[in-house]
């Protein structure tokens, strides 16, 4: 879990060209089709031009590296299924033109793909919301903390912070796989929303651990909206499989207050960190407790 202190880690960007078996795969399947047509026609100079559309499609998942190697590949086929006899006098140059044509259009089309791609990305990254979750990320939940605290000292008010921590995620996702999880941490965030006001601020803190911004709310308050939250996860129901269709799951959730449990932003988050992942110990022991009798039946029946 971050600690306030620390340096947050900057997004490292993906890199914006990646191999994918579905991208090859269509250009291979299309290229086929194109060949295969033309060999049983035999009419090259009808269908020749349809080896644009693998061309294309190469340089929008690939860029300019894969347009130019797709046409290389389509003129090498073209050779190959050319008649003996040659084509027509007035064809041969058409066909040149033509494949000069598709190579300079699949690297226009790539360039723009690929400035279009990283362009995203650079939104994506300096956006304040999580991809995922919709929610605030963690940057901006520790910029609109500091705020609340200046406020808080400005007016004298109150500001307290709740964490809220997935219980037993890894075994979630273990169970149901990925794509579910996420599921669950989307759904989660919608649980999230509708149990605060419209006032706080919900953000993603980490992978599994969430984040409330309760402005102008004390330890009282803070208490009341970590019980709210806590029962309204509990009677959600998640995405599960063919065997569990609805799953449930736990969560473990920790508060603190400024000004009176905390004199600044990083004891305030130390202190609710430490309170999480006590309240994740205790609550994993008590799961433990919970099982263990009828895992001693289990080991007394074998």
């Amino acid at each position: 879990m971050p600690r306030v202190a620390d340096e947050v880690a900057p997004d490292v960007p993906p890199r914006t060209t990646r191999f994918h078996l579905w991208n090859v795969l269509l250009v291979v399947v299309t290229g086929t089709f194109v060949t295969v047509l033309v060999v049983l026609t035999g009419d090259m100079q009808a269908y020749w031009p349809l080896y644009l559309v693998p061309i294309v499609i190469a340089s929008l998942a690939y860029h300019v590296g894969g347009a130019v190697i797709t046409s290389a590949i389509a003129v090498a086929l073209l050779a190959l299924l050319m008649p003996a006899d040659g084509l027509a006098q007035d064809a041969f140059p058409q066909l040149v033109i033509g494949m000069l044509t598709f190579v300079l259009s699949g690297a226009v089309i790539g360039s723009q793909a690929r400035r279009q791609r990283r362009h995203n990305l650079e939104l994506e990254q300096t956006s304040i919301r999580d991809r995922l979750t919709g929610l605030y990320k963690g940057e901006y939940f520790h910029t609109r903390l500091s705020e609340e605290l200046k406020r808080s000292d400005r007016y004298g008010v109150a500001v307290s912070v709740v964490l809220v921590l997935v219980a037993e995620f890894d075994d979630f996702k273990e169970r149901y796989g990925r794509y579910k999880a996420e599921l669950l941490l989307d759904h989660l965030a919608d649980v999230l929303r509708i149990a605060v006001r419209d006032t706080d601020i919900v953000a993603r803190y980490d992978e599994t651990t969430f984040a409330v911004i309760l402005p102008f709310s004390g330890e009282r308050e803070a208490r009341l909206v970590a019980g709210r939250i806590e029962a309204a996860a509990a009677e959600a129901e998640f995405e599960g499989d063919v065997l569990e269709p609805a799953a449930h799951i736990r969560v473990t959730t920790a508060h603190t207050s400024y000004p009176d449990e905390a004199v600044d932003q990083a004891e305030l988050l130390r202190r609710v960190e430490d309170r999480l992942g006590e309240g994740a110990r205790m609550q994993h022991a008590v799961g433990a407790e919970t099982a263990s009798p009828s895992m001693r039946g289990e080991v007394a029946r074998s």
